[in-house]
């Protein structure tokens, strides 16, 4: 057994070897409670992926790609509204989620007051018309105002990826549809491309056919991009899992030539499925648990991703434990949580009476009250920074984060933590070219024609992914 150094404000902590297995990730889920009140099988390459795979990354830096769920407006979630959002340290907001069809691959948004309909004061209700308002509308002022700011649409999580929600992918019908169904909410609702969050393909088949599915998806984007003269490509993206029980069935060779950014969910290493506490996010290996990020991370590029496309996942919440001594001990019950059990937004912690501790070895961080016997694992600023160096140093494509409904304010941000740590970020223009919206403020750009003018000037000369 090697046991880690950790450093904490005033005590050393040892751990005891215990194995632990990433679990699917709940936390990216609908919360019960939202509402209430706050308390490798490779294909065949085809000649889209042979032409994909010889171009270059987009970006002109790192990126910070952040979840944005839309039940974060509701009580139960906080009330967190889009302009609440501290996007200085961000390039890319993903809207979260849309659900498919598992018969049929129809994409359809999931809440219609929340997405569509909501507003937030600072809206002009007054001149009639057909108009986009909800989060979705919010966000795309946002895009006006920060134009290296990306908004895509996220598909899935773990709500949406059960019951079958993704069977669609193993029907080359069900998967047109899908494919049809996104680039028309793409241009329909403003958005810069799309996020699968298939929590997670369960055998060869949906493995192969969720790498068809990037595949026909980047090949239709790029005829959007070209049929509207746009310069910058639409993006699109994956959330995928950091343990191999939901990694093994990707088709990662198809997936990396059509997509711009692999998004690791570099979180859920231990929880209520444990046999004892351990490390939730811990980037190296810990003596404790048998899943690190690094680890995953070789599986990755071993497979066929490139490292320059890897957003590493940084959580914004923890996951706690109960009745227990410590690190690598037995434990009974996880607590009740911010919104759901066992897990609590880092806008929370460390609660009164707690000691935290950092562990710069491992890349891990927990707080401990050893008078209620409460552990929470969770990130701190310097374990976040810690991480983001990780991204620089090895030539990953920055960080991603769930969700921003849960991160703080000022220097205890954990996004403006690591943002300040990774290098510069990406500043490439968004998409603000949606003459075909069914929506008359998406169309004029919220007033702002001129600005649409111009973007569509710049992009006399579209390039490629």
């Amino acid at each position: 057994m090697v046991l880690a150094r950790f450093s904490r404000l005033s005590l050393l902590a040892a751990a005891a070897l215990s194995m632990v297995y990433v679990h699917a990730t709940e936390s990216m889920r609908i919360p019960d409670n939202k509402n209430a009140t706050m308390r490798l099988e490779q294909i065949q390459e085809s000649p889209i992926v042979h032409q994909i795979l010889r171009r270059g990354i987009l970006a002109d830096g790192k990126v910070s790609i952040g979840y944005y769920p839309n039940w974060a407006i509701y009580d139960g979630s906080g009330n967190f509204k889009p302009s609440d959002i501290a996007v200085d340290g961000l390039t890319h907001i993903l809207y979260s989620f849309a659900d498919s069809n598992p018969s049929t691959g129809h994409l359809t948004l999931t809440d219609p007051w929340a997405d569509e309909q909501k507003t937030f004061g600072d809206e002009d209700t007054s001149g009639g018309g057909n108009n986009l308002y909800g989060c979705i509308g919010a966000l795309y002022k946002m895009k006006l105002q920060h134009r290296g700011l990306k908004v895509l649409l996220s598909v899935g999580g773990y709500t949406y990826s059960q019951d079958g929600h993704f069977k669609f992918v193993i029907s080359p019908d069900a998967r047109a549809t899908f494919v049809a169904d996104a680039v028309k909410i793409v241009e329909d609702y403003g958005f810069d491309g799309i996020d699968i969050d298939f929590e997670y393909p369960a055998s060869a088949e949906e493995g192969t056919g969720l790498g068809a599915l990037f595949t026909e998806l980047r090949a239709a984007f790029q005829a959007l991009q070209s049929k509207k003269g746009d310069a910058t490509p639409y993006q699109l993206t994956a959330a995928v899992a950091a343990g191999a029980d939901g990694y093994g069935h990707l088709d990662v060779p198809a997936m990396d030539a059509a997509m711009n950014y692999w998004n690791l969910m570099a979180y859920d290493y231990s929880g209520s499925w444990s046999e004892v506490t351990g490390n939730q996010a811990n980037l190296k290996p810990d003596g404790v648990g048998a899943v690190s990020t690094v680890d995953a991370l070789t599986w990755y590029k071993g497979a066929g991703a490139t490292p320059a496309k890897i957003a590493l996942g940084i959580p914004i919440y923890g996951r706690g434990f109960e009745n227990t001594d410590g690190l690598g001990k037995s434990f009974s019950g996880v607590g009740s949580g911010t919104s759901e059990s066992g897990i609590y937004s880092y806008k929370n912690l460390p609660y009164a009476g707690a000691e935290v501790f950092e562990n710069t070895t491992s890349g891990s961080s927990y707080s401990y009250d050893s008078s209620k016997r409460e552990w929470i694992s969770y990130d701190t600023p310097a374990i976040a920074a810690l991480k983001a160096k990780y991204v620089a140093d090895n030539g990953l494509a920055g960080t991603m984060y769930w969700d921003l409904s849960t991160d703080k304010k000022g220097k205890d941000a954990i996004v403006a933590s690591a943002a300040g740590a990774v290098g510069a970020l990406d500043t490439s223009d968004n998409h603000i070219n949606y003459p075909d919206s069914k929506w008359d403020n998406v169309r004029n750009n919220m007033g702002q024609k001129k600005a649409r003018r111009a973007h569509a000037r710049r992009a006399r000369a579209p390039h490629a992914l």
